[in-house]
């Protein structure tokens, strides 16, 4: 949670308003963390915030190892990783799911959600296969190979701990 106020300059830092809840992504270095506001994804300094809940590779002995177990008291976030494919060029965001990673959505749910959050109606969903081609999903059936063929590559990726090892390109 932001304590004070940030003014992130350019287009790498996030800016934060005290009391944002920010969704943690990564650790960028000693002083720097990454997260999701609102939609938008940025750097910030550690030392405006109150970190609620710490990364999952920062974990130490305070929750007793019960972490480890299994069983979250509260909900554990996912993200996912979004392009907008636009003539003016590429909106990229992380959306934050309540869902875990082996989660895997709809066709219809992924649609919605990319509607809402790109505030666009006439969309198409697409991901990249193992080859880098462009692959359009038009059902439940798509949505698993994605989910599958992701599995496979998804180790030569470098990504963070909580994102799905897929993306969407709408």
């Amino acid at each position: 949670e932001a304590v004070f106020d940030f003014s992130g300059s350019g287009r790498l830092e996030l800016s934060l308003k005290a009391g944002d809840v920010i969704f943690l992504l990564r650790r960028v270095n000693t002083d720097w963390l990454e997260g999701t506001v609102r939609d938008r994804t940025g750097i910030f300094p550690e030392s405006f915030v109150n970190i609620i809940k710490p990364l999952p590779e920062s974990d130490s002995d305070e929750e007793g190892g019960a972490s480890k177990s299994g069983n979250h008291a509260q909900s554990s976030y996912s993200c996912l990783r979004c392009y907008l494919l636009q003539p003016e060029g590429i909106d990229t965001r992380d959306i934050c799911v309540e869902e875990d990673l082996s989660t895997q959505p709809s066709y219809e749910d992924l649609l919605s959600r990319m509607r809402d959050v790109f505030q666009v109606e006439d969309i198409a969903l697409n991901y990249r296969d193992p080859e880098g081609d462009l692959i359009r999903i038009l059902d439940d059936e798509d949505v698993t190979l994605m989910v599958q063929e992701s599995k496979q590559t998804g180790s030569k990726v470098k990504r963070p701990v909580n994102q799905f090892p897929w993306e969407l390109l709408v």
